[in-house]
């Protein structure tokens, strides 16, 4: 008789059909495009695999998809992803076009595949080869699919909150995850949390002739004092007053998981393009502060005159996008305004709107749940498995906790140079057909669980 491991195995190939499928169709967050075409797109994928699906709507929201698989069990397992994806700017960075998927030496190239509709579509294919080996799945299934985690997930937690009970469940597999440079796979347990602002300032009537920067100070000049002003521009401590008065700091066993991590310093700054980290950090502390410590990032910044040559112009207006990466007990709204106040206290008149805010999350590493994500990922792939205590990016965990009072870990097919919101974002085929046997092995062993 077929083995779950072989019905897994066969489950690959339409499945990478189903992701190209799937990555063909644009969705990208931060414009708009194809948000809606790409939610009814999932939608039809779960009913194929025959599934109950919703598909929900809140005004000024993309859609939320939420399918539901039938049990024999009274246990759930549920899925967090999301279809949306980062614009695939800069074109021309790309060797073949972004909404086109296409494989070369071994790997799947395309806007999405990587973050977030390769993984989706893993999980999708682990139920079907469940389903497929059992005739049934071993218990309730269901995946919350959302459509805005690139841009802040900014109506996710109305729409938990609403749809709480569809989504209750014994543990959250979350939406990433992946292989390091030395091929160890990482179980992740939480996020950051995130504010991101957009900053304006507008200086004059019109655009001026530059000499009058003898008695006029532009957009530009006001913008660079009041970015310079956020940050120590040696440690990279955040200097706005009050910033870190609910930071919490990691706990003994939170810190002793990470003394146990891998940290190859010398190839992360290899990978990066760097020769130092900010305030010279080495070792342990530079790791330490990577997943524990807030931060501050200029992200962008638009003013005066680009282009070609030149033009003595003073700018009437500049625009900034800033992005704070927060840690557990802080408030994103609470830091928009402690943003705000700090320009104030400094003369500078500065805009601030809040784009998107998220707060942090972490599941407890002693959780069993950990211990059953992490040893069926060893037994499924062989391979040796590091959990991290939490990742130094963000996500909505904290509202999805929040509204099911489960445990979380993030494990996916993704891997080290899966180049994730950049041109040319892959996934290898080897790691896509290896995270689909583990995804099966994973719903059949939560199913046995008292």
């Amino acid at each position: 008789m077929a083995t779950l491991a072989d019905h897994a195995r066969a489950q690959t190939a339409p499945a990478l059909e189903t992701l190209r499928r799937l990555a063909r169709q644009p969705s990208v967050a931060a414009t708009g495009e194809g948000i809606g075409e790409c939610a009814a797109l999932v939608g039809r994928l779960f009913e194929e695999a025959g599934a109950r699906v919703a598909v929900h709507t809140l005004p000024g929201a993309a859609p939320l998809v939420i399918a539901e698989f039938a049990g024999e069990s009274g246990r759930t397992l549920l899925f967090y992803d999301h279809y949306d994806v980062q614009p695939p700017d800069p074109l021309h960075e790309w060797t073949s076009p972004p909404f086109e998927p296409t494989v070369r030496d071994g790997r799947l190239f395309g806007r999405g595949v990587g973050d977030n509709k390769g993984d989706l579509v893993s999980r999708l294919a682990a139920v079907r080869a469940v389903q497929a080996a059992r005739g049934r799945l071993p218990c309730r299934v269901v995946f919350l699919v959302e459509g805005e985690e690139e841009i802040g997930s900014v109506h996710f937690g109305a729409y938990v909150r609403r749809h709480a009970a569809a989504l209750r469940a014994e543990g959250c597999i979350w939406e990433f995850g992946q292989r390091d440079v030395r091929e160890r796979l990482q179980v992740t347990l939480g996020v950051k949390g995130i504010c991101y602002l957009d900053l304006e300032v507008h200086a004059t009537s019109r655009d001026l002739h530059s000499s009058l920067g003898a008695i006029v100070d532009g957009a530009g000049t006001r913008m660079a004092w009041a970015l310079a002003s956020l940050k120590d521009p040696t440690t990279g401590r955040v200097l706005v007053d009050g910033f870190y008065d609910r930071v919490r700091e990691p706990g003994p066993r939170e810190l002793e998981a990470t003394r146990r991590l891998p940290f190859d310093e010398e190839e992360l700054k290899r990978q990066l393009g760097v020769d130092r980290f900010i305030g010279g950090l080495t070792g342990f502390d530079a790791h330490r502060q990577l997943l524990y410590a807030p931060t501050c990032t200029v992200c962008g910044i638009e003013s005066g005159y680009t282009g070609p040559g030149s033009k003595t112009v003073l700018p009437r207006r500049a625009r900034a996008k800033v992005d704070f990466r927060l840690v557990p007990d802080q408030d994103p709204e609470e830091i928009a305004q402690l943003v705000r106040r700090h320009f104030a206290r400094f003369g500078l008149d500065v805009s601030v709107t809040l784009l998107g805010g998220e707060r942090a999350h972490r599941t407890d590493l002693d959780d069993p749940f950990v211990a059953l994500v992490s040893g069926v990922a060893a037994e499924a792939t062989g391979r040796e498995v590091v959990v991290l205590p939490t990742s130094a990016g963000t996500g909505p965990m904290h509202d999805l906790a929040a509204a099911i009072g489960a445990p979380i870990a993030s494990i996916g097919t993704s891997y080290w140079g899966a180049r994730a919101h950049a041109p040319d974002e892959n996934i290898r085929l080897a790691d896509f057909e290896e995270t689909v046997g583990l995804m099966a092995r994973l719903i059949e062993r939560f199913a046995e669980v008292a």
